[in-house]
């Protein structure tokens, strides 16, 4: 996991013991560069936790020399790992039923429809939370519609980013404005366009997530 992509989520001192054990199980000789990036933290901390490690006997060297130094799991340090990552798992399945929780409504409003596929207009942060979010509930995204000529016919969160002209409006599916700034103008565009079936997402200031048809 690349830490660097969050920015409401600390690593816990778990979170960098499970990090670290599970990169040395992957390699025994992992530089301490990539340990520290894959834990969240600087270089120079790397060694203390190997240390805690050793001292606990979590880890064991291998190796004559530095060049050749390996660090081996023991077996209390797979079984700590093992149930770090049980913590771990816990608290992932939590906070993604939480986040199901937030998108409900709008989940709900799209599995109600009579809608069979949506487009997402707006190729940008939102759009590719819905994408990601949409997906996983098994909802069939067809791509993305934008209006900016650079991010047309490319891909964005693995899916084709559309012109507004290359898309047919079609009874079975809706377009999803993934829009804050600039909703009604896309609205418009949309409609301009034949896309009759269009929906917007928006986040109330009370911070409720719901989607909008619009008529």
């Amino acid at each position: 996991m690349d830490l660097s992509e969050f920015s409401f989520f600390n690593p816990s001192p778990n979170f960098r013991e499970m990090s670290i054990l599970k990169a040395l199980t992957e390699s025994s000789s992992v530089s301490q560069e990539r340990l520290a990036r894959i834990a969240g933290i600087v270089p120079s901390m790397v060694n203390k936790y190997i240390r805690d490690f050793e001292d606990s006997e979590l880890i064991q060297k291998e190796g004559e020399n530095r060049r050749n130094m390996k660090y081996v799991l023991t077996e209390a340090g797979k079984f700590r790992l093992q149930y770090l990552t049980i913590l771990y798992l816990k608290e992932a399945a939590k906070l993604y039923t939480e986040s199901r929780d937030i998108f409900g409504e709008v989940l709900d409003t799209i599995k109600g429809s009579d809608h069979e596929s949506f487009y997402l207009y707006g190729a940008g942060i939102i759009g590719g939370i819905l994408a990601d979010v949409l997906r996983t509930e098994g909802i069939k995204i067809i791509g993305f519609i934008d209006d900016s000529a650079a991010k047309q016919n490319g891909t964005f969160h693995d899916l084709h980013v559309f012109s507004p002209e290359k898309v047919d409006g079609r009874d079975d599916t809706a377009v999803i404005v993934a829009s804050f700034r600039h909703a009604n103008h896309i609205v418009k565009n949309a409609k301009d366009r034949g896309l009759d079936n269009v929906m917007v997402f928006t986040i109330s200031k009370l911070g409720k997530v719901e989607l909008e048809q619009i008529e």
